[in-house]
């Protein structure tokens, strides 16, 4: 039997490589709430925003719920939603 020990320290390197930039303020832009249908997710976001509203002059949030915690959100509702907002907030709850 072989025992493999895990450095529960250990800092993963995270990659930028196809993420999307980032803004440089989020005052005057419009962000996007999706939420994946689990209790409390739609609070969670709906809460983050309001912080953010604390600091920034946002748009009006656009608020998309996917339906299915099991899978990915449809192409055609990013696609959707990529068109209206800046910025996208994606929740969990439970």
């Amino acid at each position: 039997m072989t025992l493999k020990i895990l450095d529960p320290t250990y800092q993963p390197a995270i990659s930028a490589q196809g993420m999307a930039a980032r803004p440089e303020t989020l005052t005057g832009k419009r962000i996007g709430l999706l939420s994946n249908d689990k209790l409390n997710a739609e609070a969670l976001l709906d809460a983050i925003h309001e912080v953010l509203s604390d600091t920034f002059e946002l748009g009006a949030p656009v608020r998309l719920n996917r339906g299915n915690a099991s899978a990915p959100a449809p192409t055609e509702m990013l696609e959707g939603i990529a068109k209206e907002i800046d910025v996208a907030l994606l929740g969990n709850g439970d």
